[in-house]
């Protein structure tokens, strides 16, 4: 660890580098592509929001209805019981995902990791008695195409701080599906019919189990509520988490 430690303030020192977002020098040792300054502008998900699908909610809201489940989920609930997700996708947490997910620059995780720790004791995760995570999967083609899995990586985070196993090969991706970004919500949704199902080999493995379900994003919904469907069929009970949530648009 020392020796990792020192290394990377050599690589700062020797090897400086630019904010990918504001072009500031970086500061030493900190090889997250983006500076403190930068991540201090990340947008967290307001106190008054959904509890089942993290829909921020007017103040007004919680005198209304206390129980605060927004309209959409009260009239089409998710399979999920709850996501849990500390930013808003917009400015910098936006652009951050997009360079990590598009652009490879791995490193922005290290970033990620201190926002995900900020989520766990906000959300109490620990107190969920939750006993694996397990990342939205990548069609093989599209993780050849980029080369990794962005919900994996942050999968593996939370698992580390949780001491949770992270089950890689229980979910998977049948179906190469178009990307969601751009697509309506009713096309989303039918873009995702049939695309996840448990591993031949790892069914009834989750049953009776609590598992955390990880995306990056969570846009419509789509994507972690498919999931989901699929995994509660094999008698788990869902959570979800995004790193990000749209709020442009509801579940």
């Amino acid at each position: 660890m020392v020796g990792r430690y020192l290394a990377n303030g050599f690589m700062s020192l020797f090897f400086p580098a630019d904010c990918l977002l504001c072009e500031s020098p970086l500061e030493p040792l900190n090889r997250s592509f983006i500076c403190f300054k930068c991540w201090q502008k990340v947008k967290l998900l307001p106190e008054v929001h959904c509890v089942k699908c993290g829909k921020p909610l007017p103040s007004l809201f919680k005198e209304v209805n206390p129980l605060l489940i927004c309209f959409e989920c009260k009239q089409h609930p998710p399979y999920f019981s709850r996501l849990f997700s500390p930013t808003i996708y917009q400015g910098v947490m936006a652009e951050a995902i997009k360079f990590f997910k598009y652009k490879g620059k791995r490193g922005i995780v290290r970033g990620f990791a201190r926002i995900i720790k900020y989520a766990i004791e906000r959300f109490n995760l620990s107190s969920l008695r939750l006993e694996a995570i397990v990342p939205v999967p990548l069609h093989p083609r599209r993780l050849r195409e980029r080369g990794f899995n962005q919900a994996e990586d942050i999968a593996k985070i939370i698992g580390n701080i949780l001491s949770l196993p992270v089950w890689n090969n229980y979910l998977v991706r049948l179906r190469y599906t178009e990307p969601q970004t751009g697509l309506h919500k009713e096309k989303r949704q039918n873009n995702l019919k049939g695309a996840f199902s448990i591993k031949k080999k790892a069914k009834k493995k989750g049953k009776g189990r609590k598992i955390l379900l990880v995306d990056d994003v969570y846009t419509t919904g789509a994507t972690l509520n498919e999931a989901a469907r699929v995994i509660k069929k094999d008698g788990v009970e869902v959570f979800s988490f995004a790193l990000a949530r749209s709020v442009d648009v509801g579940l």
